[in-house]
């Protein structure tokens, strides 16, 4: 008994260890590494791009916010849109991170693995689409007041407003769990795939899906 146990064992292991040799293979021809490393370096100069935007946006927000702070509806929608800057700045500075860590001498695996983190990007934008959804309201009175000198907040019924925030709120909880399950390891959920690949593009896809499987077969 303990000789068959021992033997499926093995077998088990081969089967894995194939795999990932297969895996090893397949990323080896799909990528040559003298292009990806110029292309990773041309990310880099866009994700620092990025940074220098999301980093202007957020002094330009403190500045809108110290200025309205005796208007408490200019103050906290100015808050709320600094906030979504401040998590896209926290995203690209974490994509300049990881594509500074690329080791272009490691394991192939471990390169592409890296690079379909960086090409999964998109993702953190699409998430923070859906999270603003609730509160979309705060960027348009941000921007009403801002380039119109039109407070939206004032014509507004008192009423209506705080059953506006009051349903709104009431998404929070069931918009958490949603964001939550949107990530690459969820991708065997139909309505997971097909929300992601309705919203992402074909590169942002095939990058999820390859994390996908190196993470299946680091398990």
């Amino acid at each position: 008994m303990e000789a068959l146990e021992l033997k499926k064992i093995l077998a088990a292991y081969d089967t894995k260890l194939d795999e990932k040799l297969s895996l090893n293979v397949t990323s080896f021809k799909s990528i040559n590494l003298n292009k990806s490393e110029k292309r990773t370096q041309s990310i880099l100069k866009y994700r620092i791009i990025e940074i220098v935007v999301f980093s202007l946006l957020a002094l330009f927000m403190g500045n809108y916010i110290a200025n309205n702070w005796n208007q408490t509806h200019l103050a906290i929608s100015g808050i709320i849109v600094g906030v979504f800057n401040l998590i896209a700045l926290a995203g690209s500075i974490g994509q300049v991170t990881l594509l500074k860590q690329i080791d272009f001498a490691k394991p192939i695996v471990d390169i592409r693995k890296k690079i379909e983190l960086v090409n999964s990007h998109g993702l953190l934008f699409l998430k923070l689409m859906f999270l603003s959804t609730p509160i979309w309201w705060s960027f348009v009175v941000v921007a009403s007041d801002y380039f119109f000198n039109i407070d939206l907040y004032a014509n507004m019924d008192v009423d209506f407003v705080l059953k506006y925030l009051m349903i709104n709120s009431l998404l929070i909880i069931p918009l958490v769990w949603f964001l939550n399950k949107l990530t690459y390891k969820n991708l065997h959920i139909k309505w997971v795939k097909k929300t992601t690949g309705l919203f992402l593009g074909v590169n942002t896809m095939k990058a999820l899906e390859f994390l996908n499987d190196i993470e299946k077969f680091e398990n």
